[in-house]
């Protein structure tokens, strides 16, 4: 996190309980639709009848449309209808084309945009959904990347980036509710996977074979399925939150490190400060107590998401371009966007891994062992709606301390409820 030495009070607008500022937008779409038609005629019937021919200084005038001339019969006329409307239908027809190859040559930008380099990563077909529940589920691991500036993640001093947010979402589009089970980024992995002499999940994509290896690691030792990833640069954080006008976020104590605070309140934060509300750790449990006070950008960021204009999407399409990378096919990702906002926040459930303080330190770094019968229990009874529970996981563990951590079962609409209550002073 890039920090100031100076004391600052970061930029946020309105009071404690203050309203929700207004975002609006127009939108608009035409159709084309091309009308084929034609012109027909029919002339009178003719008099077989030949006149004499007319003097050569006075040549005859021309007859009436349809009728039959007294001096001869009447010359063809062109189809002057037809002609037009051919050359109408031709214009439409290639504006049609151009039209076709411009959309498709975008939709191709819009897909490699948010296709990683290289292609997407091989994936093994077995950790995706059992093909018997495709469409009623979809199962994708979401993990945001922290390139911050400064630090060298790799053993070659690069900064490739770590996966400092890690959430499992389980989208059950037949029954509309979506379960997000939130990893937190200090969890041990074991040594079956490269971890850089971290100990931590977190390492797992950079010193194996990318965000697959993440993904495999997830079904081997959770048994959770995995069909598809998203990473998010955790640098478009702020350029989001700033093309947002701010997010509302409701902060429920106040929070102060290394010379930056942000008061207890409803407030709308800017990027710098949400910035720094999803990234402070400086509580005593640090990124357990982290987890939960994402959450509350998370409320905010949906309730944004839900009231976003098509100008609101525009303007984020940039941005999202530059720092998604996601290997779900674009309709896919449509379909799941529409049904996505058809989710009411009662059915948003958020929980985080249950683990344990490690007994010892894993090469002088603190690390976190998981729970395996508490977390058993939690996947059973919230992930696994489809396909049957499992009798236990194959999660690696480490001597530890103390208690394990409570999973923290957080519905979307309680936080709401929570939010109201604030901005109303209840």
């Amino acid at each position: 996190m890039n920090e100031s030495n100076r004391s600052r009070k970061l930029n946020t607008s309105g009071a404690a309980h203050g309203g929700a500022s207004s975002h609006s937008g127009a939108s608009g779409s035409t159709g084309r639709k091309i009308n084929r038609s034609g012109a027909s005629s029919a002339g009178a019937s003719r008099a077989a009848y030949h006149a004499p021919a007319p003097a050569p200084a006075r040549p005859a005038p021309r007859p009436a449309s349809g009728g039959s001339s007294a001096h001869g019969p009447a010359p063809r006329r062109r189809k002057k209808k037809r002609s037009v409307l051919k050359g109408v239908l031709i214009g439409f027809g290639c504006l049609f084309a151009v039209l076709a190859v411009g959309l498709f040559g975008i939709y191709q930008w819009v897909v490699h945009s948010i296709s990683p380099e290289g292609g997407n990563p091989t994936i093994n077909e077995i950790i995706n959904t059992p093909t018997e529940y495709k469409g009623d589920v979809v199962n994708v691991l979401v993990c945001g990347i922290d390139y911050e500036e400064g630090r060298a993640y790799s053993g070659d001093g690069s900064n490739d980036g770590m996966t400092d947010m890690i959430m499992y979402v389980n989208f059950d589009v037949a029954n509309h509710k979506i379960n997000m089970l939130q990893i937190p980024r200090d969890t041990y992995p074991g040594e079956e996977y490269k971890h850089g002499n971290t100990g931590k999940i977190n390492a797992v994509a950079l010193h194996n074979d990318g965000i697959g290896s993440l993904m495999e690691l997830i079904y081997e030792q959770y048994k959770l399925p995995v069909d598809y990833y998203v990473t998010i640069d955790m640098q478009s954080l702020k350029e989001i939150v700033d093309l947002f006008g701010g997010i509302e976020v409701y902060i429920p104590k106040d929070i102060s490190y290394k010379g930056s605070t942000l008061e207890q309140g409803y407030r709308n934060l800017n990027g710098e400060a949400a910035e720094f509300f999803v990234r402070n750790r400086n509580y005593a449990q640090a990124d357990i107590a982290r987890l939960d006070m994402q959450r509350y950008f998370y409320q905010g960021l949906f309730s944004r998401i839900r009231t976003a204009t098509v100008w609101d999407l525009a303007k984020l399409a940039p941005v999202a371009l530059k720092y998604v990378e996601t290997n779900i096919p674009m309709d896919q990702l449509i379909s799941m966007g529409v049904s996505f906002l058809k989710v009411d926040s009662a059915n948003i459930m958020m929980c985080k891994l249950p683990t344990y303080s490690a007994a010892e330190r894993y090469n002088d770094l603190s690390i976190l062992i998981c729970d395996g019968a508490k977390t058993t229990d939690l996947l059973n009874q919230y992930f696994r709606t489809y396909g049957g529970p499992v009798d236990e996981l194959d999660v690696p563990t480490r001597a530890t301390v103390g208690e394990s951590t409570d999973p923290n079962v957080q519905y979307m609409g309680q936080l709401d409820t929570e939010v109201e209550t604030a901005q109303t002073g209840g």
